[in-house]
């Protein structure tokens, strides 16, 4: 059994485990090294005296633990949501008595490893290569997307995500899915290629351009 297949074959508890784990690491690793007095003040140089950004920085770390609690939550949410859709598509192809919902709960987790190594990039970039930087670079920047082409002054809020959402890493997710449901559910290869283009691609459509109704509607 290769490697990647022992990685599926964990149980969803032990890879809901690890995948929030690794979130919370990189949430820690960023407040701790990444964003400081300095980039905070950098931010808000212009609406804030440092003394003022330095007290708003010091109340932001006295709640910062809610991130951590929320992430396991947040996480949970994310991956019922994509395995209802993927499931859905499932039906659709008449193919729901070769899966169980449980083990397509089970792909969308382990697949989560794919974004957790964007983050561990971003991470890695920031505290290499970033140089002076303020909390607007930390959000703009998505590693091996299609917003690194442009700088920050040049793209609207409303493209921000969309441009974010188009990446190498997005890509290898679908592909992990798609590999997980042929491997590990035994579903065969046109079909699981299948599920993730009816099911997957069409709800990141839709919620790409939630997003961006919402940016629109808060910009007014």
């Amino acid at each position: 059994m290769s490697l990647l297949l022992r990685y599926y074959s964990l149980n969803r508890l032990q890879l809901f485990i690890g995948i929030v784990l690794a979130n919370l690491i990189i949430i820690w690793l960023s407040g701790a090294v990444l964003i400081n007095e300095i980039v905070f003040y950098n931010t808000f140089s212009e609406q804030l005296t440092y003394d003022r950004s330095l007290k708003l920085f010091e109340d932001l770390k006295r709640i910062s633990w809610i991130s951590y609690a929320f992430t396991p939550i947040m996480l949970l949410i994310k991956f019922s949501l994509i395995s209802l859709v993927l499931y859905i598509g499932i039906v659709f192809l008449n193919i729901q008595d070769k899966v169980s919902l449980g083990s397509v709960f089970k792909i969308v987790i382990a697949s989560e490893i794919i974004f957790v190594c964007a983050s561990l990039l971003k991470f890695l970039w920031f505290y290499l290569f970033a140089g002076n930087y303020d909390l607007n670079d930390l959000g703009f920047f998505y590693p091996l997307s299609l917003i690194n082409f442009f700088k920050t002054a040049e793209v609207s809020r409303l493209w921000i995500f969309p441009l974010q959402t188009v990446n190498l890493f997005q890509i290898i997710y679908i592909i992990s899915i798609s590999y997980g449901l042929n491997k590990v559910c035994k579903i065969e290869k046109p079909d699981s290629d299948k599920v993730v283009l009816l099911s997957y691609l069409p709800a990141l459509v839709l919620w790409v351009a939630l997003i961006m109704f919402l940016s629109i509607d808060a910009s007014l």
